[in-house]
């Protein structure tokens, strides 16, 4: 094997580039990333980034002196726009042509679009990349930005709240579900952090559906819901979930379903052809069924597993999928995948306050939800992993 081509220079691809040198690679790597700038990390974009008095640089994932350092052919910039199998190559968008020994899929993921009407006017953003944050950021230091609305309550939704609540505009929650973070927080948690955004001036609106955006000269102006009521809005991000970058890799021929299947090796349904990150779905020792799981944490593992299997060693022992985010004072882990949990137990303190909810299945745990108690989740990873080794 002499030749190997990532497709995408976000977290996953920059790791797997590193991974691959790191267990011994000699060969060729070609990084493929669709944006100009260096790699960078995507997390800061939803939280201070937005808010600071000074637009600060982007995070980058590694030093730019790590590519020519570690000989990894990193093309910025470019996009792939068909991979043959049959000759094993990449044509790109610029008419270049990269042939592989073998391909990872690191594609990600992006914002779900809505289709509603008046989701074409001004002031209407999604946040995924450097571009987003950037017109985002200018959009709320507008003088006329004075209330803002987040259409879902998701993990993004909430950070956007949580950094702009306290910069003297009104912020309101719409969410479908009838509370936030659904997919990813048991109630004890999520409703624990509504109770502080509320406190902390966040207005939640949930069980509501939105119908349409309402505008005035081009400019949102507010958003009609379904049962009627019209939320006042100087700009509106939508946060309505993530849909795994796959056309690609579909239009290869690949089996797709919620993301490019991949087996425990992160081999899709060819045998050269690799899938890891956002983009990718299969089996995790610490879930039911196949998975595809957003986090850096499993964009980092999956990188880790596929250069392990292409260089032909072992791969790295199994570990609980975790995540955390920043809201508003309050550091939210959560570690494992409560997905079956029967039962679940709850230790609050409030000096200083702070939260641990156990999730288990019969004797079990299966997962840890913590807020404020950073010290705690490596007690809490080898004890959830414990249970899934013994």
């Amino acid at each position: 094997m002499e030749r190997i081509v990532i497709l995408g220079a976000g977290v996953a691809g920059v790791n797997a580039a590193a991974a691959l040198r790191g267990a011994g690679f000699l060969g060729l790597i070609s990084l493929v990333g669709e944006e100009t700038e260096l790699p960078y990390q995507r997390p800061p974009l939803s939280k201070v980034w937005l808010t600071a008095p000074q637009q600060p640089s982007p995070a980058l994932i590694r030093p730019a002196s790590f590519y020519a350092e570690q000989e990894i052919d990193l093309k910025r910039a470019c996009k792939a726009i068909k991979v043959d199998r049959t000759k094993c190559e990449v044509q790109l968008a610029d008419g270049g042509i990269l042939p592989y020994d073998a391909l990872i899929f690191a594609t990600g993921a992006r914002p779900r679009q809505l289709e509603l009407p008046g989701i074409e006017l001004r002031s209407i953003h999604y946040l995924r990349d450097l571009g987003n944050a950037a017109a985002l950021r200018l959009a709320l230091n507008d003088t006329d930005c004075r209330a803002v609305t987040i259409v879902g309550a998701g993990v993004i939704g909430l950070e956007v709240a949580s950094a702009v609540v306290g910069t003297g505009k009104a912020v309101t929650v719409i969410e479908a579900a009838a509370r936030p973070m659904a997919r990813v927080a048991s109630p004890a948690t999520t409703n624990f952090i509504t109770d502080r955004l509320r406190e902390d001036g966040v207005t939640f609106l949930f069980n509501k559906k939105v119908a349409a955006f309402e505008g005035r000269g081009g400019h949102v102006k507010a958003v009609s819901l379904a049962d009627g009521t019209k939320v006042p809005s100087d700009l509106v991000l939508v946060g309505a979930g993530a849909e795994p970058n796959v056309e690609l890799a579909q239009n290869a021929g690949l089996v797709c379903d919620n993301g490019i299947c991949v087996d425990r090796d992160m081999r899709t349904s060819d045998p050269n052809i690799y899938a890891i990150g956002d983009c990718a779905r299969g089996e995790n020792p610490f879930a039911r069924g196949k998975v595809r799981i957003e986090t850096i944490h499993n964009a980092l593992n999956q990188a880790r597993i596929a250069a392990a299997v292409l260089c032909n060693q072992p791969q790295p022992v199994a570990a609980p999928p975790r995540f955390w985010s920043d809201l508003k004072g309050m550091k939210v882990q959560i570690m494992g995948i409560a997905d079956g949990y029967e039962n679940l137990s709850c230790d609050m303190s409030n000096v200083p306050e702070t939260l641990e909810v156990r999730l288990m299945a019969g004797e079990r745990l299966l997962a840890v939800e913590t807020v404020n108690l950073p010290a705690r989740q490596n007690a809490l990873l080898a004890e959830i992993s414990a249970t899934i080794h013994s």
